[in-house]
């Protein structure tokens, strides 16, 4: 183990080696101003953005064609129009909050910029505002922070732009346990919460219990969260002088979190369910085989009609709608739970039957991985060999049950256990799309139940655990909240993995993370822009005739996708049509593409529906002639696999 000696050279060497560019650009900068010129400080906010930070350490887009682009935005980044140039001393905030650097290196860097800027602090606290004083109190055998329910919509909607005509803040909340080291027991016990109106998706932070398992009295850890939301719920609240009401949309909480916070008997219990009265079936392992069981009810819930149902009564009972408003979470429910389930049942399974050789696993995990290639740039994750689904997370799952499974799966496994997995998957894939007719919504409810039936059939009805039976209560939750997505765990659980980030040591984790969120600058993140951008000029074609003298573009990017002439990115439906695109130009103010559509196409599959049904298609054979349509009637981009001698074109659902 290195010394503290060795460590500190290091990071004074690092923090040396980092302002080597800074150092050089402070000396333009003072010549710049010896000769009255306007100074050419390094946009430190901009070197390495705010969304390259966010996005996994696999995302396959990049920043590295900024210089070719063209916005269409209105304002370019050197528009002269924008707000002053921000200060070195807040360059500098923004620069170190953004990439995590550690106070030590801040101060060690700010010691060799005072050399030449001498109105910067000496420490990092300093610059950063670290908040020195921390309200931590014992409770339920660990500590909690609270930030403040009010405190943080006010903080949110002071960083973004609100529509005019706002009147009503929506939220969402949500409540999990998170691990934090490998080597003990200590955990987060997070209070999240989102905006309906916040573009960003970004939650924010309300309260934050650290202990080595969840509170021992939900009572206590939700306290002054209750009385917020009462308070507010009540009263309102008030922005910039302008009385804003507020509701309850929703809280998004895994299975065990939803027991604790309900007060209700758990998961594996007899009367576990929280959707249905269904009675579970003790078969060395707690089951629910029924799919009609009667329904529970907010009246119900609020009444403790069904005692064996409920502990003791919820803290939130009276507030919010206990049924209703906590819908189930297809994270942790489709992705983590039965996708995952399904593979562990092929690989390891201890029926004979399902298990499948380990020559057909390897079989499935070589096709996986020749479909790296053609992932689009939406997909944080390539896939990976099933002999790592272990170590697979959420969106890598989701991306095997919507878009690659029923790719590599179709020649690899037996009839009987394949159509049962294209019954949970065309299933999900419905509900995470938007804009459903009410006749389809019914349909993927008979779907998923028929997915349930059989599964109890190949698999045992033993094995129709709590995990399996919710799935039959997914369309309930598409009927009140819209698409899957609009309800899901992603965007809390991408938000903790940067609490976790946080962390620099094991002492005192919770007044490190307090201190951190004290450290982030306050920004205003604009809304998305409508116009698209474009990248990557050139001269190479092919170009139609009546193109002849517009500009050409390899890549643009809008609010739902992004195309590009590069495989993965490629591919599009418009109208009946699929097709691949050849180029991208800009004429007369319009954006149009340029590709070339699939002259064969058919369904893919034709269990529980044909394939075509959901917008499915297994394609071959591109037509010579160019064809042309607007940016804006691009109906949807398509996740485009190979299979064999032909293309499996999937619908993509997904922005993230």
């Amino acid at each position: 183990m290195a010394s503290y000696w060795s460590k500190r050279r290091r990071v004074l060497s690092n923090a040396r080696e980092t302002e080597n560019e800074i150092l050089q650009q402070l000396h333009l900068s003072t010549v710049n101003q010896a000769e009255n010129a306007p100074p050419s400080l390094p946009d430190l906010a901009l070197c390495g953005t705010t969304s390259e930070f966010e996005n996994s350490p696999d995302q396959n887009t990049t920043d590295s064609d900024a210089s070719e682009r063209e916005d269409f935005s209105g304002l370019s980044s050197s528009d002269e129009s924008e707000p002053e140039e921000m200060s070195l001393q807040a360059k500098l905030k923004q620069w170190a909050s953004t990439f995590g650097i550690t106070l030590v290196a801040v101060t060690a860097l700010l010691s060799i910029l005072r050399v030449h800027h001498s109105e910067l602090p000496k420490d990092a606290r300093t610059l950063l505002g670290t908040q020195k004083k921390i309200a931590v109190h014992a409770l339920g055998g660990g500590e909690y922070h609270h930030f403040g329910l009010a405190k943080g919509i006010l903080s949110k909607l002071n960083s973004i732009h609100l529509p005019s005509c706002l009147q009503t803040i929506r939220l969402q909340f949500n409540i999990d346990g998170l691990p934090i080291f490998k080597s003990s027991k200590v955990q987060f016990w997070p209070i999240l919460a989102m905006l309906d109106c916040d573009y960003t998706k970004k939650p924010f932070i309300i309260g934050l219990f650290c202990g080595t398992g969840k509170p021992s009295s939900v009572y206590d850890y939700l306290k002054e969260f209750v009385n917020d939301l009462t308070q507010l719920l009540r009263n309102g609240l008030t922005f910039r002088g302008k009385p804003l009401k507020v509701m309850v949309c929703s809280f998004i909480c895994d299975a065990p979190a939803r027991a604790f916070v309900k007060q209700m008997k758990s998961h594996n219990g007899y009367s576990g369910c929280d959707k249905c009265n269904q009675v579970g079936v003790w078969q060395n392992k707690m089951t629910y085989p029924e799919i009609n069981a009667r329904l529970r009810s907010d009246e119900d819930f609020a009444l403790m009609s069904d005692t064996d149902h409920h502990l003791r009564p919820s803290p939130l009972t009276g507030i919010v709608q206990m049924v209703t408003q906590f819908p189930i979470d297809y994270m942790h429910l489709c992705c983590l739970g039965v996708t995952k389930k399904l593979i562990l049942f092929w690989m390891k399974g201890k029926n004979l039957a399902i298990r499948q050789p380990s020559n057909v696993i390897s079989a499935i995990s070589s096709k996986l991985i020749a479909l790296r290639p053609h992932i689009p740039s939406e997909f944080a994750r390539k896939p990976r060999e099933l002999t790592e689904i272990e170590r697979w997370k959420a969106t890598e799952l989701r991306q095997f049950m919507i878009y690659s499974g029923p790719v590599v799966l179709k020649h690899n496994l037996p009839e009987e256990i394949f159509e049962n997995f294209l019954l949970f998957s065309v299933g999900v894939f419905l509900l995470l799309s938007p804009n459903l007719s009410a006749p389809m919504i019914d349909f993927a409810n008979r779907v998923l139940t028929a997915f349930v039936k059989s599964f109890g059939d190949l698999y045992g009805q033993g094995e129709i655990v709590f995990t399996v039976h919710q799935v039959i209560h997914l369309a309930d939750v598409y009927k009140q909240f819209g698409a899957l997505d609009r309800v899901s765990a992603f965007p809390y659980e991408n938000f903790l993995g940067k609490v976790k980030k946080m962390l620099r040591k094991p002492q005192l984790p919770l007044q490190q993370v307090v201190k951190r969120l004290s450290e982030v600058p306050q920004t205003v993140t604009p809304p998305p822009s409508k116009q698209p951008l474009l990248y990557e000029m050139h001269q190479d074609g092919p170009l139609p005739l009546q193109f002849s003298t517009a500009k050409q573009y390899r890549k643009v990017v809008t609010t739902d996708f992004c195309l590009s002439t590069k495989t993965g990115n490629n591919c599009i439906a418009v109208g009946q049509d699929i097709g691949l695109v050849q180029n991208i130009v800009l004429s007369s103010g319009s954006v149009f593409i340029i590709y070339r559509r699939f002259g064969y196409k058919e369904s893919h599959f034709t269990y529980p529906c044909p394939s075509s049904r959901i917008g499915c298609f297994q394609v071959h054979t591109l037509v010579d002639d160019l064809e042309v349509e607007l940016l804006g009637d691009v109906s949807r981009k398509c996740v485009l696999f190979p299979d064999q001698d032909h293309y499996v074109a999937i619908p993509l659902l997904h922005q993230s």
